[in-house]
């Protein structure tokens, strides 16, 4: 059935910027299959100074796997947060450009072992503030 729009406005009150970016042309019941949402988390590179990301999440296969995450702002250049992949990894089709990335790595490990119920957008939300609020820095994104 995929994720509905009244899910989406459910989440509103813990993440006011959160909205539907795009719905499915294919399906009838036009289920959401990305949305845009603005998170604070940590500069980056061993720096604690908050920052404020806006992201751009597909939705359209959460129970099987963790959601892509786009970063539109900060710019490229400007992000030093180690677990985000430089844009030139990653084609963002919901923007048609290239975007930086998560590098989920553990984390989605972490997702596929809970149970399928609770890979939802909330939970891919509460994933999200705490991969930006975090820094691996083994991983091999930046």
């Amino acid at each position: 059935m995929g994720l509905r729009r009244a899910e989406v406005e459910l989440l509103t009150s813990d993440y006011p910027s959160l909205q539907v970016l795009a719905l499915s042309p294919t399906h009838p019941r036009a289920p959401v299959v990305a949305v845009s949402v603005t998170i604070v988390g940590i500069r980056g590179m061993h720096s604690r100074l908050r920052c404020r990301y806006e992201l751009i999440v597909e939705t359209t296969s959460l129970a099987s796997a963790i959601p892509p995450v786009w970063v539109k702002y900060p710019r490229d250049a400007d992000i030093r947060h180690v677990n985000i992949w430089r844009a030139s990894m990653s084609f963002c089709r919901w923007t048609g450009t290239d975007l930086p990335s998560f590098c989920w790595h553990e984390y989605g490990k972490e997702w596929l072992n809970a149970p399928a119920a609770w890979r939802t957008l909330s939970a891919a939300l509460e994933y999200t503030k705490q991969f930006l609020n975090t820094e691996n820095h083994d991983s091999a994104a930046r």
